[in-house]
């Protein structure tokens, strides 16, 4: 559980490391199921409908509970429900689940942006539970936040980078400079089995890996179940993107939505069921 000190940091900062860790043979179990995960689908370097992967250092892979469900486990981890239930409430949906993996030196940044441009819930609220499979340091590129960077309650406008200097797909990915808070940034450093939560509208992003050292992390997304994932408006947000991306109109049709805890209390949401 969140004790009431983060619980006031999360709402202050749109950012909380509790003290809290997964035991070994979790992070162990973790580590082994995205090893298996990578090896079993090579076309996540190249392709196409659940991955995208820039530079061959860097791996991102979408779609994890929709390709294999056994990674539900992670996200129905009593004790992360119990944390992300004191920040959204007793009714909680996942409806994403994610890799990021640094290979190591070459890896290319992620920059300053909102999820909440391209997420379809409405009322827009979430929050993401990043897992720590490695050491994540600023050496390394671990998650960056400008902490406060929330409270506005708004996504802010983001604009074009085509630099190539960045993981995510160039169209507005890159918050903008007129918008972009004027707060020192801060690092979320994390040892295998730490967890990171923050919120839909914090401002985040990772510098580059240069250490040479893997940083990889597991990330869920939870929404709370008054909201209502609208597939519709998923398509619309991600028309701009290009096929194959996390952010593309494909993406809406093939996310499930896994009802973790409580009711579907929008009664809005095509919430997942096993088939007989």
């Amino acid at each position: 559980m969140l004790t009431p000190e983060e619980i006031a940091q999360y709402r202050e900062t749109g950012q909380v490391t509790p003290r809290f860790q997964l035991g070994d043979d979790i992070v162990r179990a973790i580590e082994e199921k995205m090893a298996d995960h990578f090896a079993a689908r090579p076309e996540l370097e190249v392709d196409g409908s659940l991955a995208y992967a820039p530079p061959a250092t860097s791996q991102f892979t979408d779609c994890l509970i929709e390709t294999d469900r056994s990674w539900l486990d992670f996200a129905a981890d009593l004790d992360i429900l119990d944390m992300v239930g004191q920040i959204l409430g007793d009714d909680i949906i996942v409806w994403a689940s994610n890799i990021f993996c640094k290979e190591g030196a070459g890896d290319r940044a992620t920059p300053w942006h909102q999820d909440g441009l391209y997420w379809p819930m409405r009322p827009l609220e979430a929050c993401s539970v990043w897992i720590a499979i490695d050491h994540s340091t600023p050496e390394n590129g671990c998650l960056r936040i400008i902490p406060g960077s929330h409270k506005a309650g708004r996504v802010l406008r983001h604009g074009a980078d085509n630099s190539g200097k960045h993981i995510l797909w160039p169209s507005d990915q890159t918050v903008s400079a007129a918008d972009m808070p004027d707060v020192e940034p801060v690092d979320v450093v994390l040892e295998p089995g730490m967890v990171s939560l923050h919120d839909v509208f914090t401002v985040h992003g990772s510098a580059p890996n240069t250490s040479g050292a893997r940083r990889a992390g597991l990330v869920y997304r939870y929404m709370p179940a008054s909201s209502h994932y609208d597939r519709d408006l998923a398509a619309k947000l991600g028309g701009t993107y290009p096929k194959g991306t996390h952010m593309s109109p494909e993406r809406s049709s093939i996310s499930e939505l896994h009802l973790v805890r409580g009711v579907d209390v929008s009664g809005l949401n095509d919430v997942w069921q096993p088939t007989a």
